[in-house]
């Protein structure tokens, strides 16, 4: 499904530098996003999801972090391979992104108004002040937010968390981007204020038919939002396919994992919950073989010695484990 992507990742490594030695955080990642559609991104914290985000939007903390290889393509060029002025242009006008704290993301001791109307300052220079005003007004109105004219004068401290998101997601879209990625953008809020989020995000969505990047760590967002799901573990993907496949036909043993630790409706009250034992193995000292070896019940010998491959068992269902056949 190539051939209709909106963005492609191919191969990307990205690693960083400490006083330990080099850490290599996403290691061989690929995936497609299509547009109008959603793909999922989730893990333990980590795991490189958020890196991986920052890897495409090439804002990676300097100078310790770097892209070593990969491609980025979008609209058939390599974003890594464009100079820092034309990715300057695409950041915020091509391709948005939320993060994930609101409160650190807004400035604190700027009007609601300004930080809103920096992203028309900067990629749209020819609107007046007037124009501007107007636009952002209007990107409130747009998500959800009450008396805007009001709010706009307003500065973050004075909003909810629910708002402040909201807020945040106003100044992403504010360009209509082609891709929004979304960096747990519901993680601090409660339920409710959640859900309100997630509807939001999907009713934009189908009215813009922009692509979504999601990166959660929630997989009840992903089975509510997503069309696409990546699994990522220890820098690596360990399952990718639709999210209907993955729900339903989990092959990696983490993915299953992660599915079974879910509490069901229907299992018994005070009922022990699953959880998948051990930890996320440092990623300094990375075993030989599988990554998820120490915490996996099907390990064999060759799981020690031998890194399984990202395996295409579907149409589009990819597995990296030596023994999925099995699960």
């Amino acid at each position: 499904m190539a051939d209709d992507a909106i963005l492609q990742v191919k191969g990307l490594v990205t690693s960083f530098q400490t006083e330990a030695g080099t850490i290599r955080a996403v290691e061989d990642v690929s995936f497609d996003v299509h547009k109008g559609q959603t793909l999922g991104i989730v893990g333990e914290s980590g795991c490189g999801k958020s890196v991986t985000s920052l890897s495409i939007m090439r804002l990676l903390p300097k100078p310790f972090g770097h892209i070593e290889s990969g491609e980025i393509i979008l609209d058939k060029q390599d974003l890594l391979k464009l100079p820092a002025k034309k990715m300057h242009h695409i950041r915020g006008n091509r391709i948005s992104m939320i993060f994930q704290e609101p409160m650190t993301a807004l400035n604190p001791v700027h009007r609601i108004g300004k930080q809103i109307g920096e992203s028309f300052m900067l990629h749209q220079p020819d609107m007046n002040e007037q124009a501007i005003y107007e636009a952002s007004v209007e990107m409130l109105h747009l998500v959800g937010i009450p008396a805007p004219e009001q709010r706009i004068q307003e500065y973050p401290h004075q909003l909810s968390g629910g708002m402040r998101q909201r807020v945040m997601i106003a100044i992403a879209l504010a360009c209509k981007p082609d891709i929004l990625i979304a960096d747990e953008p519901t993680t601090a809020l409660d339920v409710t204020i959640q859900a309100q989020i997630l509807e939001l995000m999907k009713s934009l969505q189908k009215t813009s038919k922009m692509a979504i990047i999601f990166i959660t760590h929630d997989l009840g967002v992903i089975a509510e939002v997503c069309d696409d799901v990546v699994v990522m573990y220890a820098g690596k993907i360990a399952e990718k396919a639709s999210v209907h496949d993955l729900f339903q036909s989990p092959r990696h043993p983490y993915t299953k994992g992660l599915l079974s630790a879910i509490p069901k409706l229907d299992n018994p009250p005070k009922q022990k919950l699953q959880t998948i034992e051990g930890s996320v193995p440092d990623l300094m000292s990375l075993p030989t073989g599988c990554r998820f070896q120490n915490r996996c019940f099907y390990m064999e010998e060759r799981c020690q010695s031998q890194p399984p491959p990202l395996e295409q068992i579907d149409t589009d269902h990819f597995v990296n484990c030596h023994r999925w056949k099995e699960i």
